[in-house]
């Protein structure tokens, strides 16, 4: 996979230098406001976009709370959704979500731009993107975990339960508390989001490089399917803990026995549910959505960043 592959020594240099002097083909070198700006605009649209199928993940992986089946098919529970709810039960939880969104992935762009461009002098080649990469993970779990916690509780639940994303804070912080809304799932949101990101920003960078290196498209729409790529490379290998992590967040706090909720626990839950299968329900609506939204996401970062008011 390209996200673990190491890049050529030529494809390298051509990830770290070709957006910084190919500005108005690529991405150009910028501040990090811009990055962050850019970072903020493209997840909110990117996560827009893609919405309905990431309702669709949620629901089929919370199945006891969203009242689908372990057997549920991506199509069915589709149509279960709008003969219920109509289309706006495609739509809980959105507004906040692009909203938090918007906030994760400024952040996570802006460390890993600042991470990459500080870890230039030390020449690591792939492994300095890596690290980057990972540390941009780590930083943004703090952020999404309080964001995924709104928006997988908004999705699992059925239509009107929660008045706004704000009625369902409110409901969480009574039943949670500040800790629990702020930190429920957050060592398992780092279990995802740290190799996910190393998955995520190398593969992009690693497509990226190829598809320029070979001319096999107009530099615009590089980032579209690298974007793609990324998205794929980086939900696969960690859509596992993705499902641990739902289970637990769509889960009230407050119970008798803390040990239920702990993520080893949850995934034996799984496991005595449903088997291996468990793990994966979702999956299919999962990297449609990943594809859609992250090829979105960089689309637009790399269309802001390369803006000429913005070189640097």
């Amino acid at each position: 996979m390209l996200a673990l592959a190491q890049l050529t020594p030529q494809a390298y240099s051509l990830a770290r230098h070709a957006p910084r002097t190919r500005c108005r083909d690529v991405r150009c070198d910028v501040s990090g406001a811009v990055s962050l700006g850019a970072g903020m605009v493209g997840g909110a649209v990117g996560v827009g976009v893609a919405y309905p199928l990431d309702t669709l993940k949620t629901k089929l992986q919370a199945r006891e709370d969203s009242g689908a089946s372990s057997s549920s098919s991506p199509l069915a529970l589709a149509a279960d959704i709008v003969r219920d709810e109509g289309f706006e039960g495609f739509y809980g939880g959105v507004s906040s979500t692009m909203a938090g969104q918007a906030a994760i992935k400024g952040v996570v762009f802006f460390v890993y731009e600042a991470c990459k461009a500080s870890l230039e002098s030390a020449d690591l080649g792939t492994t300095g993107l890596l690290l980057a990469a990972m540390a941009s993970g780590a930083v943004g779990s703090l952020v999404v975990t309080p964001v995924e916690r709104v928006k997988v509780k908004m999705q699992a639940s059925d239509a009107g339960t929660y008045a706004s994303p704000l009625a369902c804070v409110q409901s969480l912080l009574e039943t949670d508390g500040v800790d629990g809304f702020l930190l429920r799932g957050l060592g398992a949101t780092l279990l995802r989001e740290v190799p996910a990101y190393a998955f995520y920003f190398v593969s992009y960078e690693a497509t990226r490089a190829m598809l320029l290196d070979g001319g096999l498209l107009p530099a615009p729409l590089v980032p579209l399917i690298g974007g793609a790529v990324a998205g794929a490379a980086a939900w696969v290998p960690v859509y596992p803990i993705d499902v641990v992590k739902t289970n637990i967040q769509v889960a009230d706090g407050g119970s008798d026995d803390p040990s239920e909720d702990t993520f080893l626990r949850t995934a034996q839950h799984l496991y005595d549910d449903g088997g291996v299968a468990a793990f994966f329900d979702g999956l299919g609506p999962k990297l449609a959505r990943a594809v859609v939204n992250h090829a979105v996401t960089f689309y637009v970062f790399d269309l802001i960043c390369a803006m000429p008011m913005f070189a640097q």
